[in-house]
């Protein structure tokens, strides 16, 4: 089980784990809220706009972010524990702020 701050490399693994696809996360602001956002397209999917250096680069920045709100550990239990998944049109959401 892993402890001090949350890494790309975490998070991909947990998606995987979890879901068996890396999800797109996003940083999401909405009513000076914040919310982690899964949503339903993945890196594996022929479709995604996005190659795997551009996907891993935007995940550690989005990472260090959730690392500088002190949300880690609470991003790491919520992908362990989330009993939803990503689906077409609706996103997970984890309020931060």
């Amino acid at each position: 089980m892993a402890t001090g701050p949350l890494t790309a490399a975490e998070v991909r693994a947990l998606l995987q784990q979890r879901w068996g696809a890396s999800y797109d996360v996003h940083l999401i602001q909405r009513h000076r809220r914040i919310y982690l956002q899964i949503m339903w397209g993945y890196l594996e999917q022929l479709s995604f706009p996005l190659d795997e250096p551009t996907y891993l680069a935007r995940l550690m920045d989005l990472v260090e972010t959730v690392n500088q709100l002190g949300k880690g550990e609470a991003v790491r239990t919520w992908l362990r524990t989330t009993t939803d998944r990503p689906r077409l049109g609706k996103a997970l959401s984890l309020p931060l702020r």
